[in-house]
């Protein structure tokens, strides 16, 4: 069986963790958790380019993980594309790690969650004024590795109602 692998991503507090739980509810599948907040939950919020390498290791083996599970459809709160623009932003430069995995893209479609949701605070949360910004670089990102992405909008409800449409047409329309 070929697994179908969907990345949620975007800028911060865009709802993708939420959008994952409810689309894994709704297609009675899993998702793959962020890594990075594994990592820094019992850790000071503190940390270097080569922490967001180690993230990145740690959300590849929880990608292989999932795909171990043998089902049709998986989707992953994250992806490769999200710690290469966190070490951008942060640190102007990313690591050949980051940049392998990206390069490599294990992934067959990107949702690309867009700001139009309310920013909501979280310690791990520190681009509430850039989130455009953010969202331009995914963007960018993107289209630069010619991936297959489509932006998702709207409140919750609406949110969610047009990402399920996007993925049944993906999926069912091989769009």
């Amino acid at each position: 069986m070929i697994t179908k692998k969907i990345a949620v991503l975007g800028p911060e507090s865009t709802g993708k963790t939420w959008l994952c739980v409810k689309l894994a509810n709704h297609y009675r599948t899993t998702f793959c958790e962020e890594y990075a907040r594994i990592y820094f939950q019992n850790k000071k919020y503190e940390y270097s380019i080569s922490d967001i390498d180690k993230i990145a290791l740690g959300q590849f083996d929880i990608v292989k993980k999932q795909l171990k599970e043998n089902k049709p459809l998986l989707f992953f709160d994250t992806d490769f594309i999200t710690l290469k623009i966190w070490s951008e932003v942060v640190f102007e430069k990313t690591t050949d790690t980051i940049e392998n995995l990206v390069r490599n893209n294990i992934f067959d479609l990107y949702l690309l969650c867009n700001i139009d949701m309310p920013w909501k605070e979280d310690p791990l949360r520190k681009n509430k004024h850039n989130r455009q910004y953010i969202f331009d670089l995914f963007v960018k990102e993107l289209v630069r590795n010619n991936l297959q992405f489509k932006i998702v909008s709207g409140s919750q409800g609406s949110r969610l109602q047009n990402t399920i449409k996007i993925i049944d047409n993906y999926l069912f329309n091989n769009d």
